[in-house]
């Protein structure tokens, strides 16, 4: 007897702070915050930011981030252990995060590491964020209607996602961005390819809920198969090859729980029925959609080449320019298998690998992303961080099964499907990446908890009270302590816009300099580089914003900053070898040196970049080193056969004909009118190959090249002026 009245004590403990909990209005402010997180993150941009989306989307994704992380803290003061929701998803999570943070001590760039790269804003800092919102889920959601609520809020968000993607396709959008949407559309999430990515996740999802949850309603089950509809639509719009590798995914996962764990066996037989009809389906999408078309397009057929010899098969542009970052990547992974080269840090990485024979899409650039979630991992947090994310989909997905038939966890387990399958050759994103996670969380959420009717935790709530007294000095210091942390968060994400801030006045200062005022360019960046002085882009554009101003002086210091910050992009050494030639030319005698010292450490840096090249050979041919010159200027030509880089071919022919070969620079010349475009980007190099004619003797071919270039830009004043003045050499 007396047992039992301890274990009833004890049970009577245990329930009064998990109904407390239940109705708390701490955890349902957490439970809102959610809602929020996976409403607004994909929807939010700011057109006044220098990189709209990442930015915008980063910083209320860590601003919502501390506030749950507050509120959690006060909850855990509150009520203890019984905010704790065990699950052994738990294990890997934890791991990943731990393996990027030691990652990060060992990066090649800490700040990088720590923050994410400008435009991708995917550091250490944001895995933490996925990571909160991972437990938040876990931990805050714990009723039926809070599932509702934050399974409403991800749903409401898309239907903005595909009104704008909608109106960029009708050639409606009120902004001007460098990229039109009518053929491929970005909408809120600012890549084509991670729209597809988001429409397709949540596509999956809405069918898994619509055809496993007993407790949704004929219409409603049939508004979510009609709305599921409308999202593979918008995901097809998008032409994204990757899509249909998330589709193929994520149904082949929710088919396979059908086969082990559904408790009807006819649904069995109606999955293999259902399997068979998206086979037939993606069948009639290949063939007759442009999405279709552009899957089949991804191996070109052989054809004849510009040589006349038949050529085999090829990868299409863009998926040869994967499989360049895909064998770069597991050249990363060799070097550094354990933990990468950093969080985020395979921009910082690349140069190192980068082939003399990389795709015409990359051999120029400095790709920021591996363009696959393995890739990306691997490199950047090496096979730990690799075998831990990987643990986080498996554990989830064995968990779904070992639980039975859950409907919340399918559609979840089917979402996590989707994800890893669309992301296998699609870049990782602040906008998409949080889909993994909530996936994760829901999993966690739902089966950990006894009960078969999903994510509901404790015992029903009858009076609102925590189980204490309210005038227990105890329960006043927690409630003390709980409003201190949940101040904190606030204070924290009320402080946090230096990095807005900054972002705005870079735009500005751009805006400005190409605006005609200077000054005021200068003082924006200036702003920029005081808010946030760890960017190397801020720095690179108060060193143009001090060219407009003629403060060359300055603005080689400005370089010399964005240089150092980021020392693997060749971009911020030719900026700095350009500003000191600019300053030879002026009279400064000892920029020369600093010029060729700046264009040869971006050789050093990223020795198969073909500017690299190019500004090396600029360098030598202003400062008449002619003979190397012809060297780097070849380097460059032969890194990048194919290169629509019109400054390149300018300069070469320029080199050439300074070196007495304008036999050399008319080929060139030429090949490169036929490469670069559009046609007014093709007027000065039109010029210099008229140039190159007269060098040659062949002075009325050189007219019809000026003909040319006036026909395209009539008012071109150099080419008015060699016309005039071969003309006049004609007329003696």
């Amino acid at each position: 007897m007396k047992r039992r009245t301890r274990r009833i004590a004890r049970a009577a403990v245990k329930a009064a702070p998990d109904s407390g909990l239940l109705a708390s209005k701490l955890r349902l402010l957490g439970v809102a915050l959610i809602c929020a997180k996976v409403a607004l993150v994909p929807v939010v941009f700011d057109y006044a930011a220098d990189f709209p989306f990442p930015v915008a989307k980063a910083l209320l994704s860590h601003w919502l981030a501390y506030a749950l992380v507050g509120v959690m803290a006060g909850l855990l003061v509150q009520f203890g252990r019984s905010l704790v929701v065990w699950s052994w998803i738990h294990v890997p999570v934890l791991a990943f995060l731990l393996a990027n943070a030691i990652a990060t001590m060992f990066a090649l760039d800490k700040e990088v590491a720590l923050f994410g790269t400008h435009a991708r804003m995917l550091g250490l800092g944001t895995t933490a964020d996925f990571v909160v919102l991972y437990f938040a889920i876990a931990s805050l959601v714990r009723t039926r209607t809070e599932a509702i609520a934050v399974i409403a809020s991800g749903l409401a968000a898309s239907v903005l996602v595909l009104g704008y993607e909608f109106v960029q396709l009708v050639g409606r959008d009120p902004l001007d961005w460098n990229s039109p949407g009518t053929v491929r559309p970005f909408s809120t999430l600012g890549q084509t390819t991670t729209l597809a990515e988001y429409l397709t996740v949540l596509m999956v999802g809405a069918v898994g809920l619509a055809l496993f949850e007993a407790k949704v309603r004929v219409p409603l089950r049939a508004a979510l198969l009609g709305y599921a509809v409308l999202l593979l639509g918008g995901a097809l719009l998008t032409q994204t090859r990757s899509a249909l590798l998330g589709l193929v995914a994520g149904a082949a996962l929710l088919v396979v729980l059908t086969w082990l764990a559904h408790p009807n066996h006819r649904a069995r037989a109606t999955s293999v029925v259902g399997a068979a009809l998206s086979v037939a389906a993606i069948a009639l999408i290949l063939v007759f959609t442009p999405f279709g078309a552009r899957v089949l397009s991804t191996v070109d057929k052989p054809g004849t080449d510009m040589t006349g010899d038949q050529s085999g098969l090829r990868l299409e542009e863009s998926a040869e320019g994967r499989v360049g970052l895909y064998a770069a990547a597991l050249q990363m992974v060799r070097d550094r298998p354990v933990f990468g080269y950093g969080p985020d840090n395979f921009s910082a990485a690349f140069p190192t690998y980068r082939s003399e024979l990389e795709p015409s899409e990359i051999q120029g650039s400095l790709p920021t992303s591996a363009h696959s979630w393995v890739a990306q991992i691997a490199a950047t947090s090496g096979l730990v961080g690799l075998v831990a994310f990987t643990a986080i989909a498996l554990s989830a997905v064995i968990f779904t099964v070992k639980s039975g038939f859950r409907p919340v966890a399918w559609a979840a387990a089917a979402m996590l499907g989707a994800f890893l399958g669309a992301g296998i050759t699609t870049v990782s994103d602040i906008g998409t990446d949080w889909l993994f996670w909530a996936s994760a969380g829901a999993i966690a959420a739902v089966t950990s908890q006894p009960s078969p009717g999903g994510p509901t935790v404790g015992r029903p709530v009858r009076s609102g009270r925590d189980g204490h007294r309210r005038d227990d000095p105890i329960s006043r210091l927690r409630g003390a302590a709980a409003i201190t942390f949940v101040g904190a968060a606030i204070a924290i994400v009320a402080t946090g816009t230096s990095g807005l801030s900054a972002s705005h006045s870079n735009r500005d200062s751009r805006l400005l300099r190409l605006a005609g005022s200077p000054k005021r360019a200068v003082d924006a960046a200036l702003n920029a580089t005081a808010s946030d002085p760890g960017r190397a882009e801020y720095w690179d554009g108060l060193g143009l914003a001090y060219v407009s101003d003629q403060r060359l002086t300055d603005a080689a210091s400005a370089f010399a900053q964005a240089a150092n910050r980021a020392p693997y992009d060749v971009g911020y050494w030719g900026d700095l070898a350009s500003a000191n030639l600019v300053l030879f030319q002026r009279g400064d005698a000892t920029a020369t040196a600093r010029a060729r010292d700046a264009a040869e450490r971006a050789v050093q840096a990223d020795k198969n970049n073909p500017l690299a090249s190019l500004s090396l050979a600029v360098v030598m041919q202003v400062t008449g080193n002619l003979p190397e010159a012809v060297s780097s200027i070849e380097r460059a030509l032969v890194l990048d056969p194919q290169s629509k880089n019109g400054a390149l071919y300018v300069t070469a022919t320029q080199v050439y004909v300074a070196s007495g070969r304008p036999a050399d620079a008319i080929r060139t010349a030429r090949k490169g009118v036929g490469l670069v475009s559009p046609p007014i980007a093709t007027v000065t190099l039109r010029v210099e190959l008229a140039r190159a004619l007269v060098a040659a003797g062949r002075p009325m071919d050189a007219l019809i090249e000026l003909d040319e270039a006036l026909a395209i830009q009539p008012n071109q004043p150099v080419a008015i002026q060699l016309r005039a003045e071969i003309r006049a050499g004609l007329t003696r």
